[in-house]
């Protein structure tokens, strides 16, 4: 596992990447308790078949499996046999739930404290994923310019999004009620004083606020990105500001918020009116 791991950090792979490959070779390992290169290509299958129908695992997740399966096969096992014969799963993507206005605040109204406010605000009002919010620091923020600089983020890329005058309010009356923030982290955990707030400590907390609030929608951290991306479309921002704004490498990506948006009507032009300065 290690020469895989060095393999794939050489390789420059996202830290969330290589989690995700190891651990579906893990798993493989755990469930025959036999080396992954004296499993047949029957086994494999059988064995992805057992975590997508014992564990329920959605489209998106059972692909990391194979996809991290025959990582390992092509490049630590050299088994091209293997590789080519394990079929990758039809991934049903851009199927997600979208927040109203009154869902939004609603979630606000049952937030116990400032933390749980300023995450709630952070993930809406800038679209950044719950890694990025966990990494999050003081210095990340321009509180002259409203920007927040997202380091080494998905891709290893560096982005710098915008945010509102009412985060900014809210930064400042949490700042006020921590009496100061640390320096390596914005959000501290709550069990473990002096280290960050984990992924799985944001997913926890926007978990039991979905449950005070008695919302039926299937509520994560990454519902906040989706519905970001529609809202910022429906308030009259552009495409190609959003793929900036969320981090897409492709606009393909970003085009699917399309079937959720509700754009509003820009007025008639003539563009010969514009060139000759009559518009």
């Amino acid at each position: 596992m290690q020469e895989m791991e060095n393999h794939m950090s050489i390789a420059n792979f996202a830290q969330a990447t290589q989690i995700g490959y190891v651990r579906s070779v893990r798993l493989l390992i755990l469930h025959y308790q036999k080396k992954p290169e004296a499993l047949t290509v029957q086994e494999i299958k059988a064995f992805l078949v057992s975590e997508r129908d014992k564990k329920g695992l959605a489209s998106s997740t059972l692909n990391i499996r194979v996809c991290g399966l025959k990582y390992y096969y092509r490049h630590i096992a050299n088994r091209l046999d293997l590789v080519v014969r394990i079929p990758n799963p039809r991934v049903q993507k851009y199927n997600f739930e979208i927040l109203t206005i009154e869902e939004f605040n609603k979630l606000l109204n049952v937030c116990r404290d400032m933390r749980q406010e300023l995450i709630l605000h952070l993930l809406y009002d800038t679209g950044i994923r719950v890694r990025e919010l966990s990494r999050l620091r003081a210095v990340d923020f321009d509180k002259h310019h409203c920007t927040v600089t997202i380091l080494n983020s998905k891709g290893n890329k560096t982005r710098v999004v915008d945010y509102g005058e009412t985060l900014r309010d809210t930064l400042n009356k949490y700042v006020v009620a921590r009496g100061g923030i640390p320096e390596y982290t914005l959000l501290e955990s709550y069990k473990e004083k002096g280290q960050p707030l984990s992924l799985r400590g944001v997913q926890y907390i926007v978990k039991q606020i979905v449950k005070r609030s008695g919302l039926k929608k299937r509520i994560t951290p990454h519902t906040f990105r989706h519905t970001y991306a529609v809202h910022y479309l429906n308030c009259g921002g552009s495409l190609y500001q959003l793929q900036k704004l969320l981090g897409h490498s492709h606009i393909t990506t970003t085009l699917h918020y399309l079937k959720y948006a509700n754009l509003p009507e820009a007025r008639t032009i003539s563009v010969l009116d514009y060139l000759k300065g009559i518009v």
